[in-house]
């Protein structure tokens, strides 16, 4: 029975290839699966299935994007030289030297006895690899796919492991290479690993509504067709399955159950650019438009481009992804089309490679792994050089980043910029679409003032190892006037600073002359901005929260945390420094943002610090999407005890529940919000900025 299983999935791989490779490509891949066989002979899956039936499929999988001879060979060996006796030389020596190099790229480390420090080492080994041939990820994609759909042999426990990292890692790597539909179909599947219930639940709404659904989506059908033909335009439309979208739009809570059953979704695919845009003038012109984006000229991550709209009909909303055929291959294959991609596509993939380059540059696998989670996670924008090149860069990116992006020589030369024709300061904080030109001087050099606003690894690389550079002598200048300049906020100068100031500076930062402060400044080892506000900032008490312990770099600086947004651990945050001190904001604050536009050299970066230090509490505010009478009140005071959060007051206003909850960190803020949507019917929750000042219920503690 085996053999039979394994005989069939040759087969049916063999009639995939035969349909677009030649025949002797045909006998190559089949050598390799048979060469596959025989490493993997004996070899049960946890399903008690032959392996080499995954690695069949894993390359049945890339057949169907028709991908070269090369990768298919590498995929059917992709886990002979993890799991078997043969080695590199050997598949060299039989394959070629590029089926070897591919196999190499995606197969594990097992260094040491330290497991995260071999899966750290592992993804930075893909990333290399990826980086030196894209192939590399195209496999290992495929082979996470093949894992997810086979989950079912594993435990509980392992499954949502795999489906956490799958969610964390892959899915959004996927996107990076612009392999949408790839994407969608892990991220589909981690939901249904990650969170049973709540996939459950989902599924079974959308089928209870599911004839009202297919009605209201034959109307916009017909609509949408009618309007195609009335105004001559040649393209087809296609129902969208937008089941991904909604269960990630409610995931992220971002829609609850009933907005959920009341969205449908078409993709309308057109002939030409032209067609867009004037499809899109008709539909403005017909119906109320709740939403716009052009990513035709803007591509989203991966190059994928698009017009998407959201239209309001009389009880439904319309989401439409307005493309050409060739753009709806390029967003749903990406790196796979290589160079048949447009170069749109092309050149936001090669932005985002070059993002991967700079972060395999450190010594430290683990750091190299962090750092990849927090690009793949971060918000990003995409802007252009006067000649179309596209760059990506990090949301708060400023003028300087995009200078170090484009090139060493243009960001250590750097005096200005002008951004869409207007010469800004370098300062300035740049948003998706702008154009961007550097105006640099040969004679300029890098100002350790930069190291306050910029918000890339490779700007702040960049510019510390030039300011490391310089004689000792010109650090120290550097150094003393960068401190002169800070403290021009307080209205005072270096000349203004007694013996005793000087003292309390160089015991604060254990330094034993005022040469070494300014050589700390100069290299940007320390920030200018925080020996000023050591100085002279007069603040009120701290918070409850010592500040000291939980924000990086910050011994003996008055800081209070801003009630505009009252940020919480492990919420991305930034500082704003004023003369009352050091303000902690949340990243995305808006009167953060309003002060980084009015002064940019205020705004600095801050950093959380989770080690060693005892459990500290501050308090969030909630809004839920539902009135609630006394008995779910008490419902919920007891669920969030449960989760051993605190409740401050709870209140009904305008048909919605407000509580002020007491948490340790952002992540008890997002476990406590799963739990009550679940308990209560899967209602919208938002965290707010400020608490709703209404009449209040107290709760005693």
């Amino acid at each position: 029975m085996p053999g039979s299983v394994v005989s069939q999935a040759k087969q049916q791989l063999k009639m995939i290839i035969d349909a677009y490779l030649l025949e002797s490509e045909v006998v190559r891949v089949l050598e390799a699966c048979d060469y596959a066989d025989a490493a993997h002979d004996g070899v049960t899956r946890k399903s008690g299935e032959p392996y080499i039936l995954h690695p069949i499929a894993v390359s049945c999988i890339l057949a169907h994007m028709r991908l070269d001879p090369e990768t298919l060979m590498a995929a059917l060996l992709h886990d002979v030289i993890e799991d078997t006796e043969f080695n590199k030389d050997d598949i060299s020596l039989k394959f070629g030297k590029t089926v070897a190099e591919l196999v190499d790229g995606v197969t594990k480390l097992s260094q040491s006895s330290d497991k995260e420090f071999n899966k750290a080492a592992s993804f930075r080994k893909i990333l290399q690899a990826t980086l030196q041939d894209p192939r590399v990820i195209i496999i290992k994609l495929a082979d996470r796919y093949h894992n997810m759909t086979t989950l079912d042999a594993l435990r509980t426990d392992k499954r949502a492991r795999i489906a956490k990292e799958t969610f964390e890692i892959f899915v959004p790597m996927a996107r990076l290479v612009g392999m949408n539909e790839m994407a969608d179909n892990l991220e589909h599947l981690c939901y249904q690993n990650l969170d049973l219930d709540m996939y459950n639940n989902i599924q079974d709404a959308l089928l209870q509504t599911k004839p009202k659904r297919c009605e209201y989506q034959t109307k916009w059908e017909n609509n949408l067709t009618d309007l195609l033909q009335n105004n001559k335009i040649t393209g087809r439309i296609k129902k969208k399955n937008n089941n991904i979208e909604l269960l990630r739009h409610f995931v992220k809570n971002d829609i609850d159950l009933q907005e959920l059953t009341h969205s449908h979704a078409f993709e309308i695919i057109l002939q030409s650019i032209a067609d867009c845009d004037r499809l899109a003038d008709i539909l403005r012109n017909s119906f109320q438009v709740l939403h716009y984006e052009d990513h035709i000229r803007r591509p989203l991550p991966g190059g994928n481009q698009s017009l998407m709209m959201r239209l309001k009909g009389e009880e439904t909303t319309l989401s439409l992804t307005i493309q050409t055929e060739l753009m709806r291959k390029a967003a749903r294959f990406g790196v796979v089309l290589g160079e048949n991609a447009p170069q749109a596509c092309r050149s936001a993939i090669q932005a985002s490679m070059q993002n991967l380059n700079v972060l395999v540059d450190g010594e430290c696998a683990k750091t190299t792994f962090n750092e990849l989670l927090d690009y793949l996670h971060q918000e990003k924008i995409w802007v252009y050089t006067p000649h179309g090149h596209l760059h990506e860069l990090p949301q708060g990116a400023t003028a300087v980043d995009f200078a170090y992006s484009a090139s060493l020589f243009l960001g250590n030369h750097a005096v200005g910029a002008k951004i869409n024709g207007e010469t800004k300061p370098l300062s300035t904080p740049l948003q998706s679409g702008q154009v961007i030109e550097i105006i640099t001087d040969v004679l300029a050099t890098p100002n350790p003032d930069w190291l306050s606003f910029i918000n890339t690894q490779k700007a702040r690389r960049a510019l510390q190892n030039i300011l490391r550079e310089q004689d000792i002598d010109e650090q120290r200048l550097v150094g003393e006037q960068a401190l002169n300049r800070a403290l021009k906020l307080f209205n005072r100068s270096i000349k203004d600073i007694t013996q005793a100031d000087w003292n309390n500076v160089l015991e604060w930062r254990h330094l034993s002359s005022l040469d070494h402060l300014y050589e700390q400044i100069a290299v940007g080892d320390l920030l200018p901005q925080l020996v000023a506000n050591h100085l002279f900032a007069q603040d009120a008490p701290q918070d409850s929260a010592s500040s000291d312990r939980l924000i990086q770099g910050t011994d003996g600086i008055d800081i209070k945390y801003a009630h505009c947004c009252n940020p919480v651990l492990d919420d991305p945050i930034q500082g704003h420094l004023s003369r009352r001190g050091l303000i902690v904001h949340r990243s995305r604050c808006h009167n953060l943002l309003h002060e980084q536009h009015l002064h940019p050299e205020n705004i600095m970066p801050l950093q959380w610090n989770t080690e060693n230090i005892e459990d500290v509490s501050f308090t969030a505010f909630l809004s839920i999407n539902i009135p609630m009478n006394d008995e779910q009140i008490s419902e919920l005071i007891y669920q969030c005890r449960k989760e051993k959060v605190g409740v401050e007051s709870v209140h009904t206003h305008d048909n919605k529940t407000y509580v002020n909850i007491v948490v340790h960190n952002r992540k008890q803020i997002a476990e406590v919000i799963r739990n009550l949507r679940m308990h209560f019917g899967f209602p919208r929750i938002a965290r707010l900025a400020q608490p709703v000042n209404t009449v209040e219920t107290s709760i005693a503690s």
